[in-house]
């Protein structure tokens, strides 16, 4: 899946409430910051194992999308504590 894609996804379904683009190897901050902004009633998200992906990203998906509930980022070595710390102070119903 490509940032391309991504884009296209959130032009034509603004209402997603959950993601899953676990193992997308080619998903840029791009894509996670087009998702963001374009579909902010996200409540769960999937990012594991999407290398590309940095802290920047996960900061613009915290302070885009307040009611997240679940985030799930294994294995993404860009992830920062700033990009948790983000994520807990702007999504207060995050549970996991």
């Amino acid at each position: 899946l490509t940032d391309a894609a991504v884009i296209v996804l959130v032009e034509r379904c603004p209402g997603l409430q959950s993601v899953d683009f676990r193992g997308c190897c080619k998903l840029t901050d791009a894509g996670l910051a087009a998702l963001a902004e374009g579909c902010p009633g996200l409540r769960s998200v999937d990012f594991s194992s999407c290398p590309k992906l940095t802290a920047a990203a996960v900061i613009a998906l915290a302070e885009r999308c307040p009611g997240l509930q679940s985030v799930k980022f294994y294995e993404c070595a860009g992830l920062t504590d700033a990009a948790v710390v983000a994520l807990a102070k702007r999504c207060p119903g995050l549970q996991s």
